[in-house]
């Protein structure tokens, strides 16, 4: 039987064919489509999540960095005023001399050193620690070598300082870095929502402003933000403009204290210090103005002018009367001018050159904690001052680590014995013993003994009578102007009285019994 098809059915059915092909191919097109946008949302959404993190968070650390930390502040800021939480702290935390470590090891160990630090900090403070803005605590690297923790949901104040210590106690141990041990420590500046809690720059300020108190207390501590603190830092500020403008002025002058020989009073040596009347603030102290130059950079600028002063004056005194004139004026000599290492020999042969003065006339102070920063460096300068013919002394002795050793290895002409030796010295035994010491060893290495802060005639008898040979303090005199300097010392001959520098060297020892032993 044959079969009679009809055209119109059959094209019917080519088409329906042709468009359930096409709407199949269309669904499978679209589902390819489909999951193509969905890898694209995910990829764009991991790649704003990276942005994210990146834009939150330190690369080397992967700590959250300074805009974290200050949106978590100010989270825990509002969740405090709102009454949803306590109380929370900052802590601020600054390593200890890590510039020393970098310059010493190298960028890349400061890199690991940071990134231990990290690590312990993260483990120190357990499992609390808050993810993005969560209400647990957040550590951050907040810059350089500071870091910054926000401790939430704290029940007292004293927890804070509480924490704080126990990081202390983390930080200070042994790092080990490319197979060598180093030591590092941090100063933490600690404050609290009770004491601050108006804004996240506030706080944080406040916490900076605490953890430099903490390096103004020794470094490698804690310390609480109080609000006298402001008024302190507000006058650090103004002595560092001020001094900024005072020096080279009339602000600043320079005056010496005399330095004798303890057998006849006669002026060997003369100090210069410098001194600063601040137009508004008055006589400022060098104990505070010193430091604050130290750290600025401006001692470097307030030291070379101190020698230009001293310098010119010397001449002086050499010129209008030789024979009263002391031998040598000495200056002191900060740890930055020691750092510029030949650049500071080229100064002083140049000021000596351009003043017209000879070189044995000036002596130079500096510290043994000092020397010993970079003690290879230090020694091969002194040498070549030396060689130069400038005098050097070591200031502050005994208030250091190594001194025994130093005296053999540095080329000194004198010593002088800090203060602190002098105030137990008459009737106290054992300072007597370690005087007594310390003046023998100095001498018999070929050096000048120098005792400072004598105030008592009781004090030089003893130091007569254990063998010192030159002598500081205010029994001899103040420190005085230039002027005034040369006046003080102009002595008639004739039996020595009280109100001169001393009584003379045979009334010393005989005033001397309660150590017979002692006496030469």
């Amino acid at each position: 039987m044959l079969l009679h098809f009809n055209p119109w059915l059959v094209a019917l059915s080519i088409v329906v064919a042709i468009v359930v092909s096409n709407t199949a191919w269309g669904f499978a097109a679209r589902g390819r489509m489909a999951a193509r946008m969905r890898l694209y949302d995910e990829s764009l959404a991991n790649a704003n999540r990276q942005l994210l993190h990146q834009a939150t968070h330190d690369a080397l650390t992967g700590l959250p960095n300074r805009t974290h930390f200050l949106d978590s502040l100010r989270l825990a800021i509002a969740r405090v005023r709102n009454g949803e939480q306590q109380i929370f702290a900052v802590l601020f935390l600054d390593l200890d001399r890590f510039k020393f470590i970098n310059d010493s090891l190298g960028h890349t160990a400061g890199d690991e050193v940071l990134r231990q630090i990290s690590r312990r900090l993260m483990s120190e403070l357990g499992d609390d620690v808050a993810g993005d803005h969560g209400a647990g605590n957040v550590v951050s690297r907040f810059g350089g070598d500071e870091f910054l923790v926000l401790l939430n949901n704290l029940r007292t104040q004293p927890d804070a300082h509480r924490i704080a210590e126990r990081l202390l106690k983390a930080l200070s141990s042994i790092y080990s870095i490319h197979g060598r041990d180093v030591h590092c420590s941090a100063s933490i500046g600690i404050v609290s929502s009770e004491q601050c809690c108006s804004c996240a720059d506030d706080v944080v300020r406040n916490a900076d402003v605490a953890m430099y108190e903490a390096k103004r207390a020794g470094r490698s501590c804690s310390v609480v933000f109080k609000e006298t603190m402001h008024t302190e830092v507000s006058r650090q500020v103004q002595i560092e403009t001020g001094l900024r403008r005072a020096i080279g002025t009339d602000q600043l002058s320079v005056v010496y204290q005399p330095i004798v020989e303890l057998s006849s009073g006669q002026l060997i040596s003369a100090e210069a210090l410098v001194r600063w009347q601040h137009p508004t603030l008055g006589c400022v102290s060098p104990a505070e103005f010193i430091p604050i130059a130290e750290e600025t950079g401006l001692i470097i600028a307030l030291d070379q002018w101190v020698r230009h002063q001293a310098c010119h004056a010397m001449r002086r005194w050499r010129e209008s009367d030789p024979k009263s004139a002391p031998g040598t004026v000495s200056v002191n000599v900060s740890r930055a001018e020691l750092a510029r290492n030949q650049a500071f020999r080229v100064d002083i042969q140049q000021l000596l050159r351009s003043v017209g003065l000879p070189p044995h006339c000036l002596q130079l102070e500096v510290t043994e904690r000092d020397v010993m920063r970079n003690p290879e460096e230090a020694l091969c300068l002194m040498n070549d001052l030396r060689t130069l013919g400038v005098k050097l002394a070591m200031d502050d002795f005994g208030t250091g680590t190594s001194s025994l050793g130093i005296l053999r290895t540095y080329p000194f002409d004198t010593i002088k014995i800090d203060r602190s030796f002098v105030q137990g010295l008459v009737g106290g035994s054992d300072v007597l013993a370690v005087m007594h010491a310390t003046i023998n060893l100095v001498e018999h290495l070929g050096m000048a003994s120098l005792v400072e802060g004598i105030e008592q005639e009781a004090q030089v008898s003893v130091l007569l009578s254990i063998g010192c040979r030159y002598g500081q303090g205010f029994l001899f005199s103040k420190p005085v102007s230039a002027d005034r300097l040369l006046g003080c010392f102009r002595r008639k001959a004739g039996p020595v009285t009280l109100d001169e520098p001393v009584r003379k060297a045979e009334s010393f020892r005989q005033s001397a019994r309660f150590f017979p032993r002692m006496v030469s």
